[in-house]
């Protein structure tokens, strides 16, 4: 198989697909359900991230080619997705660069005075860090769809002021409000202070 990409006005991003393509519908609580590779799937994210030397050396000189936009894309989610988590952005970096567990282990123990088991490291390579990337591209989905496809509805968070799109990802249901959810973000509500 090979990698394409499908361009919808200057907008690339999560448009990354095997073979013919893509599809990413909505499930019935609004969230993002992709079909073929995109990178709002963590399985897809975590092959992205065991590869990423290999799919990077692919590329490497030839610009302009699908497995390029991939990776190209990869980076920006994934940058943006871990600026908030420095810790994860350090295990990122040495998984790829080769080190084992125990090595990781110890130097996040020297660095971040955190020592976390080589299987909790393990788990959050597989299946934390994933999920944050893929949360991350699913929010720039969302974005682009209710700005550019279907007009979305906004909301101001009562507490921390933001402006998030009302949809169930960022507010909970609630039946009595005149818009079907709680007047503060999940992010708030969710949040110890």
């Amino acid at each position: 198989p090979f990698v394409c990409a499908e361009f919808v006005r200057g907008f690339h991003h999560i448009y990354v697909f095997w073979c013919n393509r893509i599809e990413i519908h909505f499930d019935e609580e609004g969230y993002c359900v992709g079909e073929g590779v995109t990178l709002v799937d963590p399985k897809v994210i975590s092959g992205i991230l065991c590869n990423y030397s290999q799919l990077k050396q692919s590329c490497e000189g030839v610009y302009d080619t699908y497995t390029w936009y991939l990776m190209e894309d990869f980076d920006d989610v994934c940058g943006r997705a871990l600026a908030e988590y420095p810790l994860y952005e350090r295990i990122v970096e040495m998984k790829i660069d080769g080190k084992q567990n125990i090595d990781i282990q110890a130097a996040l123990e020297e660095e971040f005075g955190i020592k976390h088991s080589v299987e909790y490291i393990s788990s959050l390579w597989r299946k934390k860090i994933p999920g944050i990337i893929a949360s991350q591209a699913e929010d720039d989905y969302l974005d682009w769809y209710y700005l550019n496809e279907e007009k979305g509805k906004y909301k101001k968070c009562s507490r921390c002021g933001e402006i998030k799109l009302a949809h169930n990802k960022y507010f909970s249901k609630n039946k009595t409000s005149k818009d079907g959810f709680y007047s503060i973000c999940k992010a708030c509500r969710n949040s110890k202070a």
